[in-house]
C-alpha cells in the first residue's frame, strides 16, 4: 500500500512535466491581435475579365487578365490575405502569380488603420511560356513584414458594407473591397 501512495506523486509529477514540455510557446507564432468587429469577415477587391480568349480552332484559352486581393479577418484577431493575378498574351503564353500569408491583424478604431503581421506565407508564380522561370516556396523571414493600411466601412451603392482601404494615411488612391465567401 505504501508504494501505492508513492507512485501516485512520482505519476502526477511526471504527468505535469510532459504536460509543461508539450506546451512551451513558440516564439515564432504571434497570437491574435485586436479586431474591429465591423471589419471581421472576407473582402475582396477584384478585377475579373469578362471575356475569354477562344483560338481559331474553338479551343478554349482562358480569361486574357483577371487581379483579386482578399483579406479574411477572423473575430480572434488573425488574418488571411490572399493576392492572386493571371495574365494571358495573343501568343497563348499564361502568366499567373499567387500569394498567400496569414499571420496577426490589429486595428486601430481611432486611427483608422489595421496593421497585418504575417507570421507565413508562399509565393507562387506559374509562367506557361517559360516552365524553368516558374516558383512554388515559403516567404523568406525577411519577406515576413508588417503592413499598414487605412480604412473605413461604409454602406455602398451596393447596400452592404464597403470596406475602404487607402495605403497611405492622407492618400486619394482607394480600393474598395466587397464582402464575400468561399
Amino acid at each position: 500500500m505504501k508504494k501505492l501512495w508513492f507512485c501516485i506523486p512520482v505519476l502526477a509529477l511526471l504527468f505535469v512535466a510532459a504536460f509543461s514540455v508539450s506546451c512551451k510557446k513558440d516564439p515564432d507564432i504571434v497570437p491574435g491581435g485586436h479586431m474591429a468587429p465591423e471589419a471581421v469577415g472576407k473582402w475582396m477587391y477584384g478585377s475579373f475579365s469578362m471575356a475569354d480568349f477562344w483560338s481559331y480552332d474553338g479551343a478554349y484559352q482562358g480569361k486574357p487578365f483577371e487581379l483579386a486581393v482578399v483579406f479574411d479577418f477572423k473575430a480572434n484577431g488573425t488574418y488571411e490575405k490572399y493576392f492572386v493575378a493571371s495574365t494571358r498574351d495573343y501568343a497563348n503564353c499564361r502568366t499567373e502569380a499567387f500569394t498567400y500569408e496569414k499571420g496577426r491583424v490589429d486595428f486601430n478604431e481611432a486611427d483608422g488603420s489595421f496593421t497585418t503581421t504575417p507570421t507565413e506565407g508562399t509565393y507562387r508564380g506559374f509562367y506557361s511560356c517559360f516552365p524553368r522561370k516558374n516558383i512554388d516556396r515559403k516567404m523568406n523571414r525577411s519577406e515576413l513584414t508588417a503592413q499598414t493600411y487605412y480604412y473605413e466601412v461604409n454602406r455602398g451603392s451596393n447596400g452592404q458594407p464597403n470596406l475602404v482601404v487607402r495605403f497611405e494615411k492622407s492618400g486619394t488612391n482607394v480600393s474598395t473591397f466587397l464582402p464575400t465567401s468561399w
